[in-house]
């Protein structure tokens, strides 16, 4: 159970890490607090935020990370959720680490593109 507690604090760290890159964006995107209004509403933040930023003067390239970086996030939140809720059987755990993996070499993606398009503005 402590690791998986410790994959919920990562991904709670991974969801304001995604909000700080979003606020890069040309036209920012905040999501709410996961402290403030729960995992749920964070989920449902991140499904319109990834909507939201097809619309912005993006490269697609960036859309396309951005895009797998929240879905990893959203994969994870739910396998941490079932972890919590079911059981956190092994497949969950391992799921959960990979997302989080994935998450982890995605955003460091992100931020490499967002600062170097940020540059060219």
């Amino acid at each position: 159970m402590e690791d998986l507690e410790e994959m919920a604090e990562l991904l709670m760290g991974a969801y304001a890490l995604t909000g700080k890159l979003l606020s890069l964006l040309p036209i920012p995107i905040n999501l709410p607090s996961l402290e403030e209004t729960g995992g749920l509403r964070g989920a449902q933040a991140l499904e319109q935020a990834r909507t939201a930023m097809h619309d912005l003067p993006l490269d697609p390239v960036v859309v396309a990370v951005l895009d797998d970086m929240i879905f990893e996030w959203l994969i994870g939140r739910d396998l941490c959720t079932l972890a919590f809720s079911v059981s956190p059987d092994p497949h969950r755990l391992h799921g959960l680490r990979g997302a989080l993996t994935r998450y982890s070499g995605l955003s460091m993606d992100a931020e490499r593109l967002l600062l170097t398009e940020g540059e060219g503005l």
